[in-house]
């Protein structure tokens, strides 16, 4: 497995990656009327208009995972089913750590849907504190006017250039 900038070509993967792990991951977690802007041209319309550098992990040429950076924020970072458990979400926030370390960033943040204990779980062990608890505004496809919110969690971490 390597890490390497997403290239075009990696969209589908991607998305069906996104799609299926946003859906097992916070489907039960947020208000039922956002799941109408859950579906996968939802998901290649955001990965489109995003303002994030995304960076997969692959085996061979396709992408099992991938991780997107902005600013001092880790964005996104989302593992495919088959490759749960096997360290790539690891080697994909050690890779973001270093990757906001190499470009200055001394503290880091990333943010999660309150309630999902895998992701939480997961960034405690990983060395990331959690520092607040807010309500925030769900992403949703440009002419959606309705907000939804959800109670979410920010949590940081001291990055060591």
């Amino acid at each position: 497995m390597h890490i390497r900038p997403a290239a075009v070509g990696d969209a589908n993967a991607i998305i069906h990656i996104w799609h299926r792990g946003w859906h097992e991951a916070h489907a039960d977690l947020v208000p039922a009327e956002i799941l109408a802007y859950r579906r996968p041209d939802n998901f290649l319309a955001w990965w489109t208009e995003a303002t994030d550098r995304f960076f997969v992990a692959a085996s061979g040429a396709e992408p099992v995972g991938f991780v997107s950076l902005r600013g001092c924020e880790v964005v996104k970072l989302y593992v495919g089913a088959d490759a749960r458990g096997t360290g790539v979400a690891s080697a994909l926030l050690d890779f973001a750590e270093r990757t906001l370390a190499q470009d200055g960033t001394t503290e880091a943040e990333l943010l999660c849907t309150a309630g999902n204990v895998r992701a939480e779980r997961f960034y405690l062990r990983q060395g990331w504190r959690l520092t607040e608890t807010f309500d925030d505004a769900l992403w949703t496809p440009a002419g959606v006017t309705r907000t939804f919110i959800v109670p979410t969690h920010r949590f940081q971490k001291r990055l060591v250039g």
